[in-house]
């Protein structure tokens, strides 16, 4: 399993989130968020997500670049 933290400014940025991760319907991955994990491609999932609390990006593998550009200006650093 993959792991990267995301961070939405607010709603809005869960629906900037969402549509670009929709961009991508055959990489399998979950939103965590405390102790609730939805799956990433599920919009009523990611709208009931606190953006108080920190969130990650959970992937069953390590992304290639194409995905790690598109998902850039949401992460606070990709190593």
């Amino acid at each position: 399993m993959f792991s990267l933290p995301i961070s939405p400014i607010n709603k809005n940025g869960l629906i900037d989130i969402f549509e670009t991760l929709a961009q991508f319907p055959n990489t399998i991955m979950q939103i965590k968020s405390g102790d609730y994990t939805v799956d990433a491609h599920s919009l009523i999932g990611v709208f009931s997500l606190d953006i108080n609390k920190p969130i990650e990006l959970l992937l069953a593998e390590e992304p290639d670049e194409e995905f790690k550009n598109a998902i850039a200006r949401f992460t606070p650093a990709i190593a």
